[in-house]
């Protein structure tokens, strides 16, 4: 059940509560405000998603589509490493990717692209990476 972060209405106290999407919704006045458990509150939406830059706990992430079979692993990791974009990949042949970046620039290396992968998969999507091109770009 998520929890979401208030702040009272009158002394700005942080309030967390744990509910249903459902009841957030119910108790959702027409001015914007939340009554719940007979206080009035405002949603914090600063304290729920303004702290992190990005979402930890989402890296590293392991990749079927660029994994490779079993007995190419070390000369996937090998060819990684001559093209500038060390990886790694589990045993089973999947890659493991650091954070976006690190994502972005090995799919090119092999042609491929994440079509949802935001603005960092277009700085590198219809080109070949290449270690060198750090320095162009």
């Amino acid at each position: 059940m998520p929890i979401y972060c208030f702040l009272r209405v009158g002394n700005g106290a942080p309030v967390e509560k744990a509910m249903a999407v459902s009841e957030l919704e119910a108790a959702r006045r027409p001015d914007g405000l939340y009554e719940i458990d007979g206080e009035l509150l405002s949603r914090d939406y600063y304290a729920e998603h303004g702290r992190f830059k990005d979402t930890p706990g989402a890296w590293p992430q392991y990749s079927d589509a660029a994994g490779v079979a079993v007995h190419q692993i070390a000369e996937a990791r090998e060819k990684s490493v001559r093209d500038g974009v060390p990886t790694e990949f589990t045993a089973d042949g999947r890659a493991i990717f650091r954070d976006r970046e690190h994502r972005a620039r090995y799919l090119a290396t092999i042609g491929m692209y994440d079509r949802d992968g935001g603005s960092i998969e277009s700085k590198y999507h219809g080109r070949a990476y290449s270690a060198d091109q750090e320095s162009r770009d």
